[in-house]
């Protein structure tokens, strides 16, 4: 079975290095600090199976980058899950309809994050929408 390669764009190094860990034995984890960053190389890279999007960003925010990524061909039929500490229901819901897969809200479970994304990976049926958090949004 080929690696699974994930894209990871978040600003925050400590973040990264530990998402990297949580999937060094499983997953091929390509990190971006920016969403800007990640779309000026995404034509010239293959493929990614799942896109992990922090949505407090620097230059482009996640939802903005979540709305680019559904419009281009090459990135539509990826899913994305977000990351964020920010749980307010508008936030959550907007980044759902806008095509997101889900959310896991920071500070992550390791664990949860850890089997959301196999089920995003392993399962294509998982691939509705759904929230995961650690706490309920306001």
């Amino acid at each position: 079975m080929a690696t699974k390669h994930i894209a990871l764009i978040d600003d925050s190094s400590p973040f990264c290095l530990l998402v990297k860990q949580i999937f060094e034995d499983q997953y091929e984890v390509d990190r971006y600090s920016s969403a800007v960053d990640f779309l000026s190389v995404i034509s010239r890279i293959t493929h990614y199976d799942l896109i992990l999007l922090d949505i407090n960003l620097p230059q482009m925010d996640g939802l903005e980058a979540l709305t680019k990524l559904k419009s281009l061909s090459k990135t539509r039929s990826i899913p994305i899950l977000l990351l964020t500490g920010d749980t307010r229901k508008d936030t959550v819901v907007r980044g759902i309809k806008l095509g997101a897969q889900g959310y896991i809200a920071k500070p992550i479970d390791p664990l949860l994050l850890e089997e959301r994304v196999t089920q995003l990976l392993e399962d294509p049926s998982s691939q509705a929408p759904a929230a995961v958090c650690n706490e309920s949004p306001e």
